[in-house]
């Protein structure tokens, strides 16, 4: 599992080394240190920086880390709760469709 995280930053490294400096400068120095010292030192992501980042095939951890970093560091109090907003809203979704596949609610339904 650490594999995957160490991974998963080395593809945030590569985006954000594609990203625009003024974007960059947002993120605190230490954090980008961090990202570095963890990130694997023999994984080479193979990523399409022509490509849009949501159309680039992104391991799940990194598409983590990468919404973690737009909200703390490049949205305003507003975004931010309107990001949020949407988190929720996803996994509401999300639960309620769990419910329906599991039948969650049947679960401790003595049967007859």
């Amino acid at each position: 599992m650490y594999r995957e995280y160490e991974e998963a930053m080395t593809e945030v490294v590569e985006i954000l080394e594609h990203t625009k400096k003024e974007e960059i400068d947002k993120i605190p120095p230490k954090f980008m240190e961090y990202l570095r010292q963890y990130s694997s030192k023999t994984y080479v992501p193979n990523l399409n920086h022509t490509q849009k980042l949501k159309d680039m095939n992104l391991k799940p951890k990194t598409k983590a880390l990468i919404s973690i970093i737009y909200r703390e560091y490049f949205c305003d109090e507003m975004q931010k709760k309107q990001y949020d907003k949407k988190i929720l809203e996803a996994e509401l979704q999300h639960q309620k469709e769990l419910q329906k596949k599991f039948k969650i609610d049947d679960l401790f339904k003595k049967s007859k």
